[in-house]
């Protein structure tokens, strides 16, 4: 049961996909279907989904973490800080940290790789340094935090050899001509 934080065994809870443990902790079943869960998780279901799956399996429509991507892009597209904030804490909660950053945060830095992507890029830096900094006002373990840094360290370092690769402007190729003090070639 490690690497599952507290906040996301509260968050299963709430979804009815788990019963909250005695005094004495977790039962060996419930501690099974917290596995379960875990697993179906991994392969980014929502909440919802997977209690679907668990209960009216015939009802189950995948979408997974190719559908999470989508949606976390049409918030740096579209969102704003709060709404990305938001999303991320409950793809955080929802699922297990090192899921959320494997398959969703990695690929989304790898796309905007594109030199295209600079104001979407800030906003996923901002993003995930916002949420970095709400893990350490909630006191996460440093397992949790050190993965994100890994994105952002990424993140930045793309940033800068795209600066790098920027090419370079004749600042003079520019200037003003005065036509009248050129001297002809041609005598």
């Amino acid at each position: 049961m490690t690497r599952i934080l507290p906040a996301t065994l509260k968050c299963w809870q709430s979804a009815s996909l788990i019963t909250p443990p005695s005094q004495e902790g977790y039962s060996e079943s419930q501690v099974a279907q917290i596995r379960v869960i875990s697993i179906l998780s991994s392969s980014g279901d929502t909440l919802s989904e997977i209690s679907t799956l668990l209960n009216d399996s015939w009802q189950y429509r995948h979408s997974g973490w190719e559908c999470r991507r989508q949606e976390f892009i049409l918030q740096l597209v579209s969102g704003t800080d709060e709404t990305r904030a938001h999303y991320l804490w409950q793809l955080y909660t929802s699922y297990r940290p090192e899921d959320v950053v494997t398959y969703l945060l990695m690929p989304v830095a790898e796309w905007l790789r594109q030199e295209d992507k600079n104001i979407l890029r800030a906003r996923y830096l901002q993003c995930l340094t916002d949420h970095t900094q709400r893990l350490l006002k909630t006191r996460q373990c440093a397992e949790n935090i050190k993965p994100l840094l890994k994105v952002i360290k990424q993140i930045k370092r793309y940033r800068a050899i795209y600066l790098c690769h920027q090419p370079s402007v004749n600042r003079n190729a520019f200037a003003p001509v005065n036509v009248h003090s050129q001297t002809s070639l041609a005598h």
